[in-house]
């Protein structure tokens, strides 16, 4: 049996977005980290004690590491699909590590 990963499904993730009113997005956040290198503890601290602006900057470094991670360059316009960064972000890695699961028609 096939290890079920929520991440997978895009719109699951978006929902728990919403429905957590964010609050998920600390754990992705934590699980992103590790995938990238980074310490969660310390990226989930400065995220809320800067009121989110690291989080955007976290966004935007995520969003060019997960483009480079496919062979592909980040574009200057994905600046506009920031609020929607961790959603392309996770896309991005689930093409990666986990290319059999994206196309199952």
């Amino acid at each position: 049996m096939e290890e079920y990963i929520p991440e997978n499904n895009l719109v699951v993730l978006f929902l728990l977005f919403i429905l957590t009113a964010g609050l998920y997005y600390f754990w992705w956040l934590a699980r992103i980290s590790r995938i990238f290198g980074d310490d969660p503890v310390i990226n989930i601290l400065l995220s809320v004690f800067t009121l989110g602006i690291w989080s955007i900057y976290l966004n935007l470094k995520y969003l060019q590491k997960s483009e480079l991670l496919n062979g592909r360059d980040m574009k200057w316009f994905m600046i506009f699909f920031l609020p929607i960064s961790p959603i392309i972000i996770q896309h991005n890695v689930n093409e990666k590590y986990y290319p059999g699961r994206q196309e199952k028609a």
